[in-house]
């Protein structure tokens, strides 16, 4: 579809509605439609998505240019703030003279429940026929509705985890391909593909937690010791463990898709959900520290090392217990943690993929 967004200003001028146009812009364009921002001010920085810049005078003829072949306009703030009424005037007036396109105005700020605004133009105190409102608030659709006692839907604005965690481009890519940013349990364990590093009970706890329902990822940093060479013989015997075990999709060797450096590895953190660290043998345990640093649940072995530089709220494995007992372990601890469920619940429905699944697809195709 031909979709068009309005507003006053765009990316990279910094706002609320502005960050919330771009992410609209990029989702639209990353699922196939043609997209034209409609601004005074911004630049496009995704070669997708077209910018068309209002002149000050006179906007309603660029106006009409581009929203007489759109399918759909997305006008942001613009019905409903006093900030250029021209711009107001000529989008109610091009609504009545288009028919076929339909116009969707979405409510951010309402300039006449703000007395800081006043006085308000009649033309922002009442519904346009034409507009079908959505507000990013169950607050502002009330504040609408009581206003023009006319209908008002509710979108809720959404985040970006790529951005909010700081994930380089490829391991953005990555966690894209493996939907690792969904809402699933991500277990994490930094490791050479060594022995005494125990990564076997790591995919037996991957395989009992999906047995056990729970949609899990294992991510295991997996270099191979270039020094070792039994270390490639462990690492071919971990992958037909994992074909066996049934978690292909699910217990991923990090070292197959990219060269993880400090960078990898603090995203991989910031991914991930809990440490799982089942060393049989450890000299020190570094990264117990690193998960501790990161804020990370860590479940690690009871083992000298490792209790050692432990902080209090490590879960100890015991290393003879079963895989089910172990996975048992990890999802309870999480079930009760309130931070892991707040986060879950945030990347399950709140992230802009999630936004337009349930939300900004099926509008676009009413």
């Amino acid at each position: 579809m031909k979709v068009a967004l309005v507003h006053y200003a765009y990316a990279p001028v910094v706002g609320g509605v502005e960050r919330v146009m771009e992410e609209h812009a990029r989702l639209f364009a990353a699922h196939g439609h043609e997209v034209t921002v409609l601004c005074q001010r911004g630049v496009s920085a995704d070669p997708r998505v077209r910018v068309v810049l209002l002149p000050a005078e006179n906007c309603a003829a660029t106006l009409r240019d581009v929203l007489a072949v759109s399918d759909v306009v997305f006008i942001h703030n613009v019905a409903t703030m006093p900030f250029d009424m021209a711009l107001t005037n000529a989008l109610a007036q091009l609504a009545e003279e288009l028919p076929a396109v339909r116009f969707i105005a979405w409510v951010h700020d309402i300039a006449a429940c703000n007395p800081d605004l006043a006085p308000v133009p009649e033309i922002l105190r009442r519904a346009h026929p034409r507009y079908r409102y959505i507000a990013v608030s169950e607050m502002r659709a009330r504040q609408f509705r009581e206003l023009t006692n006319t209908d008002c839907e509710i979108i809720p604005n959404g985040l970006d985890p790529v951005r909010v965690l700081g994930l380089p481009a490829n391991v953005a890519r990555f966690a894209d391909e493996f939907s690792l940013l969904d809402g699933r349990i991500v277990l994490f364990h930094p490791t050479r593909l060594l022995r005494r590093k125990n990564v076997e009970t790591s995919l037996a706890a991957a395989a009992e937690m999906k047995a056990q329902g729970h949609r899990v990822a294992l991510l295991v940093t997996g270099a191979e010791d270039p020094h070792n060479p039994a270390s490639g013989e462990y690492a071919a015997w971990l992958r037909a463990e994992r074909t066996r075990l049934g978690i292909e999709r699910e217990a991923l060797f990090i070292g197959e898709y990219m060269e993880v450096g400090d960078a990898e590895l603090a995203a991989l953190y910031n991914i991930a959900d809990t440490l799982i660290f089942p060393s049989r043998s450890e000299g020190f345990g570094l990264p117990v520290l690193e998960a501790a640093l990161h804020r990370l649940p860590i479940f690690a072995a009871d083992i000298e090392p490792l209790r050692a530089i432990a902080p209090a709220s490590v879960s100890f494995i015991e290393l003879a217990s079963q895989p089910a007992s172990i996975a048992a372990q990890i999802a309870k601890h999480l079930s009760a943690n309130p931070a892991h469920i707040a986060r879950k619940t945030t990347l399950a429905q709140s992230s802009w993929s999630a936004i337009y699944n349930k939300h900004l697809a099926p509008l676009l195709s009413a």
